[in-house]
């Protein structure tokens, strides 16, 4: 099933630290695990609430994407060492000029409404996020197919590179050699259109009927979305991959307070344990609960408003990341259980540079009030706080979502830490859908924390190529600073033009450094993700990049 992109943020200090299981009902008293209220369902914790976006083409959050998991499939899987696997296609093979993939179905799959998937279904998907209507981030997995762009300009009525051969077999050409053309044509999932081809495609972020009410392939089906509170789902019984074994899917929001206690209790299966502390983990497997931990896809930040004119200041944004005491949020709040990052990648990724060549930002209170005088900004007045040549107060605001008791507590952190070097921080908190709209659609901010689900190939076109930010208000884009550089525009075109691995690692090596010397956001750190589960779920086993792949194995004992 595809895979993600998007968001979290986080920190507190150990001072600040609470036992989340202080007052929380338990399992018996022998130290086993309660059995569940019920074996025809599976209910899976999340710490938010989907947005209501379920369609793999215009999605933009991890929580939409696990009812899309679910409800949905994509041609290709990949297993947790990255290799494909077949899905709706049960086969495929790449020309040897590395130009063409072309993808056989498996036979007699069919939709949850009872029709028959096709390779025009296919073809309607990827052709949908070329069209010059088109509203969501993904064009950038297709506009290296032949005629995707004459396409997407509007000055052809089909791109030449989508061709159906017959119902089960279609093939697609690139017009010069694209190294993340199978993983991202793989992973992408895929849409009737039957149903999404009646509606113009500008207007499909409005068709809430057809978004909460997924029509797909995926061994579950949507019966209802309450915003705030669960989606409930249901087996799909024309799933063409095996028996579901479980009847009923929830995925309840559930708030991170009262996570473990409902998990204790027997009233949710899943509970994302990642922010926990150690000693509130050995509780629950005290209490006969089973803890899983795998490395996360997701780099948390702080990110600039690169439109900012004060914020264009390199040496400002350096001062920013020498300021963060990042190894004491790692050892006191993570408890060591993740990393700092110095670049936007994946520090367990093959593409990630060697750490000897990147520039540590090892906190330096010194070195950042330094480089703030360089940018400007000295305290004239000995007050406490920094100010520019005009004698203008240094006075930043930090926008950050609700939702988690680690995220929420992060801004209060980098606000100490900033006060420290004499720059005073307002902190702005709001429900994560208003961020989204605020931040990402509109762009009016000036600091913000989130983090960054980072995709199964490392090409890093969709969040720092120029072409990938957006400046007009209500035109989202995952470039979200607005970092635009020749040098790495170049580098990411480099990077997804030639197929060698050791090749591509050169090329990423060196756009990691040169975004480690331009810190477009202040790095923070990658967290390993804990799953704290019920033992009587059986077969549930998530990895990097996949949560659900053998949902469909998953019950109640």
């Amino acid at each position: 099933m595809k895979k993600r992109k998007r968001i979290i943020s986080l920190v507190m200090t150990a001072t600040l630290g609470i036992s989340i299981l202080t007052g929380c009902s338990k399992g018996d008293e022998s130290g086993k695990a309660i059995e569940p209220k019920s074996k025809d369902s599976i209910v899976y914790a999340l710490t938010s609430s989907p947005t209501g976006i379920f369609n793999p083409l215009l999605n933009d959050t991890t929580y939409d994407d696990a009812v899309i998991d679910l409800t949905y499939n994509s041609l290709l899987s990949f297993d947790k060492n990255l290799n494909p696997k077949p899905e709706l296609a049960k086969s495929y093979e790449i020309s040897d000029d590395n130009l063409s993939i072309t993808f056989k179905l498996k036979d007699n799959i069919k939709w949850s409404d009872g029709k028959t998937l096709t390779t025009n279904d296919v073809a309607f998907t990827f052709t949908s996020l070329a069209d010059k209507g088109y509203t969501g981030s993904k064009y950038g997995y297709v506009e290296k197919l032949k005629g995707a762009k004459d396409y997407h300009e509007g000055s052809v009525d089909k791109i030449e590179g989508i061709e159906v051969i017959d119902k089960n077999t279609i093939k697609f050409t690139f017009a010069e050699p694209y190294s993340p053309g199978l993983t991202n044509l793989g992973s992408i999932g895929i849409i009737p259109k039957h149903i999404w081809g009646e509606v113009p495609i500008a207007q499909w972020k409005d068709k809430k009927d057809l978004l909460t009410k997924p029509v797909g392939t995926g061994p579950y089906e949507v019966v209802s979305f309450t915003e705030g509170q669960d989606v409930q789902l249901k087996r799909n019984d024309n799933y063409f991959d095996g028996d579901v074994k479980t009847e009923k899917f929830i995925l309840k929001v559930t708030n991170e307070d009262t996570a473990t206690g409902e998990l204790l209790n027997g009233t949710v299966d899943v509970i994302d344990a990642s922010n926990l502390k150690n000693k509130d983990i050995k509780e629950l497997e005290s209490e006969g609960m089973d803890v899983t931990s795998y490395d996360s896809n997701l780099v948390q930040y702080m990110g600039f408003n690169l439109r900012d004119k004060k914020f264009q200041d390199k040496n400002l944004r350096q001062a920013f990341m020498y300021a963060l005491d990042r190894n004491a949020m790692v050892d006191k709040l993570l408890e060591g259980n993740g990393q700092v990052v110095d670049t936007p990648m994946l520090p367990s990724s093959w593409s990630y540079p060697d750490k000897s060549t990147l520039n540590n930002y090892k906190y330096n209170k010194d070195k950042a009030k330094e480089l703030l005088k360089q940018a400007g900004y000295e305290d004239r007045d000995n007050n406490g706080i920094v100010e520019d040549k005009d004698g203008k107060e240094l006075v930043v605001k930090l926008t950050y979502p609700t939702g988690n008791k680690l995220r929420e507590q992060t801004a209060p952190i980098i606000q100490a830490n900033l006060k420290d070097i004499g720059v005073k921080m307002e902190l702005e908190n709001m429900e994560f859908t208003a961020l989204m709209d605020k931040v990402v659609a509109n762009h009016d901010f000036e600091l913000y924390l989130m983090g960054n689900n980072l995709s199964l190939d490392p090409d890093p076109k969709p969040y720092w190529h120029s072409t990938s930010a957006s400046d007009e208000k209500g035109n989202s884009a995952w470039n979200i600073s607005s970092f635009k550089n020749e040098k790495a525009d170049k580098l990411i075109e480099q990077g997804i033009s030639v197929s060698d691995q050791k090749q591509r690692k050169e090329i990423y090596s060196q756009f990691g450094k040169l975004l480690n010397d331009e810190v477009p956001w202040a790095y923070l750190y990658s967290q390993n993700i804990r799953k704290a589960y019920n033992p009587h779920l059986k077969d549930f086993k998530p990895y990097t990049f996949n949560d659900f792949d053998n949902v469909k194995d998953w019950y109640i004992d």
